[in-house]
């Protein structure tokens, strides 16, 4: 539950470290905005208060026009968390209850469509049908003004099962039809069938240490980095895909930084999954602000961060890809095919036999939506994955902001007593020194 007086505090000091964490509705005006938008402040009694725009949007608010609160970064909250919200939310924006509907996302869960609809609504005011919806929105805004994509097109991409109910889902969310979105800003077409698109992260961000830590563990024939540009394909619902990742140079800064999203689809109807790939893989929801609250005045890690302001915790496009490659290292670009169906009779260790064994026989997730503890206890009753081979697994795979893959004994113990809940940030700028 948010409470007013400090919500309505921050959102007059305009601090930006605020957006994404909640939005600000004003009742006369029918809009909501983010915290730090240069609008006039709002009088009280004409604001509420939203911890998703999710929540605004149900209550018949639109995005403000000036700030755009829809496309900023979401609460580093929901990544930090392991819970069933938390987890809920996290597969939500990878588009699982577009592919598979609110009964496939409780099955995920492994909990009742009543409870998990009951545990949203009290958590963030919405239930998931309407996460959903919003999520849908965004995404037809962003292809709208960044992609050539023709709006029947983008309706489809987006998630809608109809062009009728992509404009009245568009007009609900912004005020306004698809085509006045577009010709605001309109996108020149690229003509080669690739979409480019800008995702918007928190700065500061540490782009050369990022791109060398991926470099380093790429695996060969599926990702490089070439020219500070990051490349890998995908294994997307309805086929594979390219993706190419550049960076705008951005100084510590209240605006936010954008990355540069290239995307070859096999079908339009996996950008979802493709965007939230290219998030997840660099940790594009991070909070730098918040880390450092916590770990700057450090007199280890204090030092790291300040010579790498900004470094992510790298995650991953396929977490049994990223599993594998942990177990077999250099080995795995050897694999013609990293998926479990393949491997359960390769000719491969009995550790990775195991592994997609457990995928397989569905006893283990490999992804954000995933439990981290059961994942975690799983993947160590693995003959041949010890604690630190897990840990990574965990950090990278299942986005585990707060896991300690190192074997100093002396600094796992320091992790433990000073560096939760970022130990993952710690452990990347131990690893980058």
């Amino acid at each position: 539950m948010l409470d007013f007086e400090t919500s309505y505090r921050a959102m007059s000091s305009r601090d930006p470290r605020f957006d994404g964490r909640f939005v600000v509705a004003v009742t006369s005006t029918g809009v909501y905005c983010r915290p730090s938008c240069p609008s006039r402040t709002p009088r009280p009694e004409n604001t509420r208060f939203f911890r998703l725009p999710a929540g605004a949007e149900t209550a018949g608010f639109r995005a403000c026009r000036r700030c755009r609160p829809d496309v900023a970064p979401s609460s580093p909250e929901w990544n930090v968390r392991g819970d069933l919200t938390a987890r809920a939310l996290r597969l939500i924006s990878g588009g699982t209850v577009d592919q598979e509907g609110v009964t496939g996302l409780a099955r995920r869960l492994a909990v009742s469509e009543r409870h998990l609809h009951r545990q949203l609504v009290a958590e963030v005011g919405v239930g998931p049908q309407a996460l959903a919806i919003s999520r849908r929105a965004q995404l037809a805004r962003m292809l709208v003004e960044s992609s050539a994509l023709p709006l029947a097109e983008v309706a489809f991409a987006a998630g809608y099962s109809s062009v009728r109910q992509f404009n009245d889902g568009v007009r609900a969310a912004f005020g306004c039809p698809p085509g006045e979105l577009r010709r605001r800003r309109p996108a020149e077409a690229s003509g080669d069938g690739r979409l480019t698109l800008r995702l918007a992260y928190r700065p500061p961000l540490a782009v050369e240490p990022l791109l060398a830590w991926l470099a380093a563990h790429a695996l060969p024939g599926v990702e490089a980095v070439t020219d500070g540009q990051y490349h890998r394909t995908l294994r997307l619902p309805h086929g594979p895909g390219r993706v190419a990742v550049s960076f705008d140079r951005v100084r510590r800064s209240v605006s936010p930084g954008f990355a540069t999203v290239g995307l070859a689809l096999t079908d339009v109807r996996d950008v979802a999954a493709a965007v939230q790939r290219c998030r997840d893989i660099f940790d594009l929801d991070a909070d730098p602000a918040l880390i450092e609250e916590d770990l700057l005045p450090d007199p280890v890690l204090g030092p790291l961060m300040r010579a790498r302001p900004g470094l992510r915790v790298p995650g991953c496009a396929d977490g049994f890809e990223l599993a594998v490659t942990a177990v077999l290292g250099r080995r795995a670009g050897r694999l013609a095919d990293i998926t479990p169906e393949a491997l359960l009779d390769a000719d491969v260790p009995v550790t990775v036999r195991a592994l997609a064994q457990a995928v397989v026989d569905k006893g283990l997730t490999l992804d954000r939506g995933a439990d981290r503890d059961e994942a975690v206890a799983v993947l160590r009753a693995i003959p041949g994955i010890g604690p630190q081979t897990a840990g990574y697994i965990a950090m990278r795979a299942l986005a585990d902001p707060d896991v300690f893959p190192l074997r100093d004994a002396k600094l796992r113990a320091t992790a433990r007593r000073h560096w939760r809940p970022w130990r993952s940030y710690a452990a990347m700028h131990l690893w980058s020194s």
